[in-house]
């Protein structure tokens, strides 16, 4: 903290004042006058809060036509991003055809259909060309060649030896070994003309030029052949737009593609097919595999909760909590997308900036979340039911007086026990919530959805003992009826 004066600005050590309203200036830290009771010195713009906001900076000064936009730890997400999809961006189609050239068409057809679509930002739809780079050709004049009685061997072998180099023999240096290769120097090879001057030794012994047996020409080529199933392939990539999911940007994009092929505003060359490919994928098949867990998860769950009160009925009341905590986890996430929640400063300190609020959307693991949430949620449930229970066969109520006195008096005994239990896990769950660096990114969106149902969920400790209640009452005039 550094001293500061009534207006608020801060006060240097030659009795001159900066403030940063009046306009930014570096300032060295050792020009400040340290005080306990000052403020904290900021160097960044007013601006700038958090890293997300550099980060967009960084983003929004640095937009290129073509280039996607890179993940925050570039190093190592970005290599992560390739090895996964095969391309340098999260996002993109893959183009199949039978020739670069056809290839290199229809990927460039795509690209200026995925402008096109709303949740993909136009600026990052780049079609990575195959075709492009400069080559050149010395095509072999046989005519030539058998009027000086050269083979095709023979001009390889020059060739080889004058631009490749030829090896001589091999220095040994301690441990080390150093190839010895001659060959032309780079003055003498670098372009067609000089190369056609190159000396190559006939039968008959004459010296002629390579120009005169072969013409050299500059063309244009692939840059990077790629292939993948057999077929060559190439890459359109692409990004989405902020606080939109993969999987839903990539079904948008189909959509828009076979709609504009249907209306004949796309066309593809003859042979030339294309798949979406990227990190979504993974998502896809991970959401197939969490379309058969979840509905199991629920199903393990009320079968032990089945064979703990070998009553279905009971089962499906303390199942209830299921439901109240899974409204309370998509409450948390719509707030969490509200710019007002937790919009509370303490001291200098924003409360949406501590628990990075911000939209999340309905990723694996926020499903993975609710998985969790499913198994913890029933515990209230069971604490409270367990004991109204047990205290039905110790009073054997048989009036619907009785049985609303033995619920009244088992729930008062058991609602400091679960909310010490709820408690306990929203305690835990905080350092998750505010947690920030390599991983939080998967752990923050996996516990919100946790959060939010076991802080609604304790009202099972109300619904529990009202329909365990409901459920003796109901049995109690049947078994009435029966009597009768």
């Amino acid at each position: 903290r550094f001293k500061v004066n009534r207006d608020g600005a801060y006060v240097l050590i030659d009795q001159s004042t900066y403030n940063p309203k009046d306009g930014f200036r570096l300032i060295p830290a050792d020009s400040l006058v340290a005080d306990r009771g000052g403020e904290y010195f900021r160097q960044w713009r007013p601006e700038i809060k958090n890293e997300d906001d550099i980060w967009k900076e960084i983003i929004n000064v640095s937009h290129i036509p073509g280039l996607t936009s890179a993940p925050k730890l570039q190093p190592i997400e970005a290599r992560t991003v390739m090895l996964s999809t095969g391309m340098r961006a999260p996002m993109g189609v893959k183009v199949s055809g039978p020739n670069l050239e056809a290839i290199e068409q229809g990927g460039k057809a795509l690209e200026e259909a995925l402008k096109d679509v709303p949740s993909v930002l136009p600026s990052t739809v780049f079609y990575d060309r195959a075709v492009g780079a400069p080559y050149i050709e010395i095509n072999l004049n046989r005519q030539h060649m058998a009027r000086y009685g050269l083979t095709v061997a023979d001009l390889q072998d020059v060739i080889g030896a004058a631009v490749g180099g030829m090896p001589l023999t091999t220095t040994v240096e301690g441990r080390e070994r150093f190839p010895v290769r001659l060959r032309y120097p780079r003055e003498l090879r670098e372009n067609p003309e000089e190369l056609a001057r190159i000396i190559v030794p006939t039968a008959t012994g004459a010296q002629i030029p390579l120009g005169d047996v072969a013409d050299i020409t500059y063309t244009r080529g692939a840059q990077m052949i790629q292939s993948e199933n057999t077929f060559l392939i190439g890459y359109v990539i692409f990004d989405k737009v902020a606080d939109k999911a993969e999987v839903d940007v990539v079904q948008e994009a189909r959509r828009v593609l076979q709609e504009k092929i249907r209306t004949g505003e796309l066309e593809l060359p003859k042979g030339v097919s294309y798949h979406f490919a990227g990190n979504y994928e993974q998502q896809a098949r991970a959401a197939k595999r969490l379309s058969i867990l979840i509905p199991a998860c629920l199903v393990l769950i009320i079968l032990i909760l089945h064979f703990q009160f070998k009553s279905f009925t009971a089962a499906f009341i303390h199942f209830s909590g299921v439901f109240v905590a899974f409204a309370g986890g998509f409450i948390l996430l719509w707030l969490y997308g509200q710019p007002w929640f937790l919009d509370i400063n303490l001291g200098d300190v924003n409360l949406r900036d501590v628990f990075q609020i911000h939209p999340i959307n309905l990723s694996i693991a926020v499903w993975v979340g609710f998985i969790a949430l499913f198994g913890i949620s029933t515990s209230d449930g069971v604490l409270m039911g367990s004991f109204i229970h047990d205290t039905f066969l110790e009073r054997n109520p048989q009036t619907k007086e009785e049985i609303r006195e033995a619920v009244v008096f088992a729930g008062l005994r058991r609602v400091r026990p679960a909310a010490m239990t709820t408690s306990v896990t929203l305690i835990a769950l905080l350092p998750i919530l505010t947690s920030t660096g390599r991983g939080s990114d998967i752990m923050v969106p996996m516990s919100i959805p946790t959060f939010g149902g076991m802080l609604i969920q304790t009202m099972t400790i109300f619904i529990v003992p009202v329909l365990q209640c409901m459920w003796r009452e109901w049995a109690i005039r049947k078994q009435g009826h029966k009597n009768e």
